[in-house]
């Protein structure tokens, strides 16, 4: 297993961060123009808003510490931009669409100058509104589900800006600590709700010493095992579904203890992990991954690889039906202009 230092290198891991408020920046201050698509990224939001019956995808990054900004939604044909402020740049927030609000809701993740937040927003189609500006919960790195039989979004665990957090937090309006029990303290994991057997599953993620390979089932009061500590191969920055028509939660990418990236995709069935198929897009971690229930269908968008020992954002967009692969559009390029009139930047000048 890797030493105290692999979670540092995963998800950049710095000292000690105050407390951040969101700022409205002018638009278009931490991000590039003029794409037609939002182009290469990894660690950002894509989640499935089933109401509108199109894909929100927000922020991420492009390299290492260089966060964006901009909302784009796809409609299963093209991406639409929309020219709104929100919340200030970031990646790896949690975010999940809440049905009882008829929103797509977000949770802190890792900002410029690696501040920590804790702030919540809901994001209604058109535009963003701040919910909460400093909760008691902050974290990045964490994941956040809606469960549809109690009306709430279930979070756990993630980097809380000075270490390893756990703990198990509900939202219905506000953010209150469930509970302490259950997993051990993780961060860049995975977590889906099985809609059919009303469950919040769990499996994998960082630790300061290594990587877990567990699979833990949440009931709405507490957490169980569903496996051992090291049943399955250890992923971190993987990303887990509930595919509805098919009823089956489904894991796609990540990377193992050997820092490797992992392509294919794998189910999860009775606690453990079972590879579905290995073709389709290339190996990668931290890729954005969505059930699309209109449709019917898995998507995947962007991630990290690596190539020549470099760190490779990437921008394809591609569609899972159960069976087969289909790539849905081309790799976008980044429009990276001069910063010298603070239009078009990753980065404020």
């Amino acid at each position: 297993m890797p030493g105290r230092n692999s979670l540092r290198i995963a998800i950049y891991v710095a000292s000690s961060f105050p407390l951040a408020v969101a700022v409205c920046s002018p638009l278009g201050a931490f991000d590039a123009r003029g794409d037609s698509t939002p182009g290469a990224r990894w660690g950002h939001v894509f989640v499935y808003d089933p109401v509108r019956q199109q894909v929100v995808l927000f922020g991420g990054a492009r390299e290492e510490d260089e966060y964006l900004r901009d909302s784009w939604t796809w409609d299963g044909r093209s991406w639409t931009r929309h020219q709104v402020i929100g919340p200030p740049a970031r990646g790896f927030s949690a975010a999940a669409f809440h049905a009882g609000r008829g929103t797509l809701v977000l949770h802190g993740g890792r900002g410029l100058d690696g501040v920590t937040y804790s702030d919540t927003w809901e994001w209604d189609g058109s535009a963003w509104r701040q919910i909460e500006a400093a909760g008691p919960y902050q974290s990045d790195h964490h994941r956040m589900v809606y469960v549809a039989d109690q009306n709430h979004l279930v979070a756990f665990g993630g980097w809380s800006g000075q270490d390893v957090s756990g703990g198990t937090w509900v939202w219905d309006g506000g953010w209150r600590q469930a509970t302490n029990q259950g997993p051990r303290k993780r961060a860049a994991f995975a977590m889906a709700y099985d809609a059919d057997r009303k469950t919040v599953v769990l499996c994998g993620g960082l630790w300061l010493d290594g990587q877990y390979a567990d699979v833990w089932e949440w009931d709405g009061r507490t957490w169980s095992p569903a496996s051992g500590p090291y049943d399955n191969s250890s992923l971190d920055h993987h990303s887990m579904v509930y595919d509805e028509r098919r009823h089956k939660l489904v894991v796609f990418g990540g990377k193992n203890y050997r820092y490797r990236p992992l392509g294919g995709m794998m189910e999860v069935v009775g606690g453990r992990l079972r590879r579905l198929a290995n073709h389709g897009p290339s190996p990668r971690h931290s890729a954005g991954l969505t059930y699309d229930s209109g449709r019917g269908r898995i998507l995947v968008y962007g991630g990290k690889q690596y190539r020549g020992g470099q760190k490779i954002a990437l921008s394809d967009l591609w569609s899972w039906d159960g069976v087969e692969w289909q790539e849905l559009g081309l790799a976008a390029r980044v429009d990276r202009r001069d910063c010298s009139d603070g239009q078009g930047c990753l980065n404020p000048p």
